[in-house]
Order: C-alpha cells, then sequence, then structure tokens
C-alpha cells in the first residue's frame, strides 16, 4: 500500500486520500473506488456543488440501469449518489432493448425544480423523442413527465420514413441543454434523422418547447444537412459556441465547433479546433459538454467527451481536456496525459 500512495503521489494524483490532477482516457474511479458511470453525461452546478449526470453502462448497452448521478466540490473527487433515474422510471419501451441517452439537467429558480431532458429511443431508433422528468432534489428521484417530439416542420420527408417525422415532428436524438444569461433555456439537438441541428426554446417551466412553437422566433434549423451530432454549447463575451461531431456511430472523427452572435444563429462554422496526434478523431472521443473552468478566468473550460468502447461500454472512458477561447474566437484542443488547475494560470 505504501508503494502505491507513493507511486500515486508522485504522479500527482493524490493528496490525503484524494485527485488532484484528470488523466484523461484512464480509468476514473469515485470516491469508493469504483469506475464512474456517467457516459454522454453533463454537469449542474447548484449552491457550490457539481453534479454530473450520465448513462450507467455498467450492465452494457441499452437502458438497463438507468441515469446515474455523482457530486464533487473540486470536479475530480466524485461521490456517487445512486440513480437519478432508474430504468423503471422510464416506459418499458425505453428500458433493457430501449435508449436513455445523453441526460442533461438544468434548474429552474423559478419553479425550484430540476429538469432533465433525454434522448429516448426504442431498439430500431425510430421513436427518437425528447423525454423530460423532473425533481425537487438534484439527486434525484426524477418523476417521468412524458417524451415527444418539440417540432413539427416539413423539411421535405422522404416517401417512406420510418420514423414518421410528418406525423410527429422532427425526430430527436443526441441533444444538450443550454440556460442563457437572461434565465431563458434552450435544447440543441439532432434532427430530420441526425442530417440537421436543431435549437429551440423552452418553455418558462423548461418542460416543452415555449409555445406557439415559430421558426425563427422560438427555434431554428443549424448546420443544415451537415449531420452532426454530440452538440456541447457554451458562452463566451455575449457570443455562443457550439462543439459537435460527424455521425459514424460509435467510430470516434473529426469535430467541428461553430460560433453565432445570436443562439438561433446564423452559425458560422470555424473547423476542427483539436491539434496534434489523433486531433482527427478528437483523440478518439466525441464530444458531450463544455463546462466553465471554475476561478476567476472567463476565457477557460473544459471540454468533456467520451471515449466509446462499443465492445465494453461500461468500460468506455472520459476526456476532459482544457482549452481557452483565444481572440478572434479561436479555439485549441491539445491533448494532456494529465493536467491540473495550474494549466489556466500557464
Amino acid at each position: 500500500m505504501r508503494i502505491l500512495i507513493s507511486v500515486l503521489l508522485a504522479a500527482g494524483l493524490w493528496a490525503q486520500g484524494q485527485r488532484t490532477a484528470f488523466e484523461p482516457g484512464a480509468v476514473w474511479p469515485d470516491t469508493d473506488g469504483k469506475p464512474i458511470q456517467a457516459h454522454g453525461g453533463g454537469i449542474l452546478l447548484h449552491q457550490g456543488v457539481y453534479y454530473w449526470y450520465g448513462e450507467d453502462k455498467t450492465l452494457g448497452n441499452f437502458n438497463r440501469t438507468g441515469v446515474a448521478v455523482y457530486s464533487s466540490k473540486d470536479l475530480l473527487n466524485w461521490k456517487r449518489e445512486g440513480l437519478a433515474l432508474p430504468k423503471d422510471g422510464v416506459p418499458e419501451l425505453f428500458r433493457e432493448s430501449g435508449v436513455c441517452e445523453r441526460p442533461k439537467v438544468l434548474y429552474n429558480k423559478r419553479t425550484k425544480k430540476f429538469v432533465m431532458w433525454m434522448h429516448l429511443d426504442d431498439q430500431p431508433y425510430a421513436v427518437a423523442s425528447a423525454g423530460v422528468a423532473v425533481s425537487d432534489r438534484a439527486v434525484g428521484p426524477f418523476h417521468f413527465e412524458g417524451y415527444s417530439r418539440p417540432v413539427k416542420f416539413d423539411f421535405g420527408y422522404p416517401e417512406k420514413d420510418r420514423t414518421n417525422q410528418k406525423e410527429l415532428g422532427g425526430t430527436y436524438r443526441d441533444m444538450n441543454l443550454f440556460l442563457d444569461d437572461d434565465g431563458r433555456a434552450y435544447a440543441f439537438y439532432s434532427s430530420e434523422d441526425n442530417w440537421t441541428m436543431y435549437v429551440v426554446r423552452l418553455n418558462a417551466e423548461f418542460t416543452g418547447p415555449e409555445l406557439p412553437v415559430v421558426q425563427g422566433k422560438t427555434w431554428q434549423r443549424i448546420m443544415v444537412k451537415d449531420q452532426r451530432e454530440g452538440p456541447a454549447p457554451f458562452k463566451y463575451k455575449g457570443k455562443y459556441y457550439l462543439f459537435s461531431s460527424a455521425c459514424t456511430g460509435w467510430k470516434p472523427n473529426r469535430a467541428s465547433y461553430a460560433v453565432a452572435e445570436n443562439i438561433l444563429g446564423p452559425w458560422t462554422v470555424k473547423g476542427d479546433p483539436s491539434v496534434g496526434p489523433e486531433a482527427e478523431t478528437t483523440f478518439r472521443s466525441q464530444s458531450t459538454y463544455v463546462l466553465p473552468a471554475p476561478g476567476k478566468r472567463k476565457d477557460a473550460f473544459i471540454f468533456m467527451a467520451d471515449r466509446w468502447n462499443p465492445e465494453k461500454l461500461q468500460d468506455s472512458r472520459y476526456v476532459w481536456l482544457p482549452f481557452v477561447v483565444q481572440p478572434g474566437d479561436k479555439i485549441e484542443l491539445k491533448w494532456a496525459d494529465r493536467w491540473d488547475w495550474s494549466v489556466f494560470s500557464k
């Protein structure tokens, strides 16, 4: 044991029993020593505590466990709080052979409720809908409210559309939530069978789209026919930024980011932010969230991504990398085997 502690101290990963540095791509244990299961996840900061929600893949693919939640005060050491939304908390269609993917949570100051959105689907990926659940506590349990597709829009449906978009609205798959400075919330998601990204303003309760749904006012199509998924939005100096990936299934691909003055667009694609070895696969990972780095710097952020292992999804890893927004909206993502908060003071 003494030898192990000495090794961890030398690596900068142990301080009085705690991790002190990020190690992208490595197994990330929780405070009980078990690998964190929060894939496709997102972070909520509430009253000084970070909550990490994500898919629990302990039993492999599909929704066989549910949405897990972890808490932390330093983003390094995470305590498992349990299942915020167990598999039995959603309709049977989305359990076992269905999916409950990319859960994200916002806190509504007006209603004092925690609101979770997720992508729900059956095994053929034909239901492709947004699920909504609500809780009085950050750690849950969340109560399932229902599922639907937020926007109906005739973009030119194919004659034989297996997802019934003409009747039900555009498909809802890879998604994220964004809370703006004015208190308005938005959902970003891959729609039109993953061909086009949608941005939709939510209602005052954050439980559905703002009504009436009006293109150009409450929602918009962005990155039209670009086939982007894994949306990860953030804001800096009044501008909106959006990381995304291409649509290649479990296989990693080249990331891209776009910038806009208005959240509904127009969005300008800036290209791939990754530099260095394995940049062409975003370091073998896919974007899931962007988190402002704690501290005084306003230009510092953390890029959160998943390194999927389709053969053993429970062993999928997390790739968290630091970056800053440089003048001219320039962003560079660089690989680091290990990093700590000092990187932002260099």
